[in-house]
């Protein structure tokens, strides 16, 4: 996964200005941390598009100007910064193996959709999504849940997601320490939480929780699951 890069941090290269307008490659190697792929052709004439992570900026070829913003296409009614991100999101969320994931889902021919969910065990509002939970998995949605303990690494909730990771059955674990307040006590070589942490950081979870859909589509933090089941069938059309 390429390093946590920051808007700020491309501005920097972009302070100078150049003699002459970039190539894709030469504004890629200005900035190691950035590849010729996260670099498309803006639909504003005389700008690239760059995507760090889930933020996406725009950058003119000369290397003099830096935008930093969502850009509209008023005639097609659509935000096509969010259209990057949600492309940058899908691609990043499918670096994770789906082993390291803890999913509550429903028989796989019932299930309709498919969510992200970065949690946090002492998140009031992810506590109260997953007493929903049963709810969700009947309207025919999965959830794939990924650790990111708010407070980091180091800390009581970071503590408590890995003992979930550890314990022989994860999922009821998961619900004990949400729902019952009782964590196991295992312990293990190794867990995804820094993993999902870090990832989370990169796609830019704010909260928890923070759900997104398979298309990459932020839908929020918490939702009925009513609410829930509207913006999925919504984001589908």
């Amino acid at each position: 996964m390429k390093p946590y890069l920051t808007i700020f941090a491309l501005s920097l290269i972009c302070a100078t200005g150049a003699a002459q307008d970039l190539t894709k490659e030469q504004l890629a190697a200005e900035f190691p941390g950035i590849e010729t792929d996260d670099i498309l052709e803006a639909a504003i004439s005389g700008f690239y598009e760059v995507a760090i992570g889930s933020s996406v900026a725009y950058v003119s070829k000369d290397g003099r100007y830096i935008l930093q913003g969502d850009l509209f296409d008023l005639t097609e009614n659509t935000n096509l910064t969010e259209l990057r991100r949600s492309n940058a999101r899908v691609d990043m969320l499918a670096t994770v193996d789906p082993e390291t994931m803890i999913v509550f889902s429903p028989p796989a021919e019932d299930v309709k959709h498919t969510i992200t969910i970065f949690t946090d065990i002492d998140c009031g509002y992810c506590r109260q999504f997953h007493r929903e939970i049963e709810t969700v998995n009947a309207m025919g949605v999965a959830v794939n849940y990924l650790f990111y303990p708010r407070t980091g690494p180091e800390t009581d909730s970071w503590f408590k997601a890995d003992k979930v990771w550890c314990a022989e059955d994860r999922n009821l674990a998961l619900t004990d320490a949400k729902l019952g307040g009782q964590v196991p006590e295992d312990e293990c070589q190794s867990t995804p939480v820094e993993s999902h942490w870090d990832l989370g950081n990169l796609v830019g979870v704010r909260g928890t929780p923070t759900i997104y859909t398979a298309s990459g589509e932020h839908i929020g933090g918490y939702l009925t699951p009513d609410q829930l089941l509207e913006l999925l069938e919504q984001d589908e059309q």
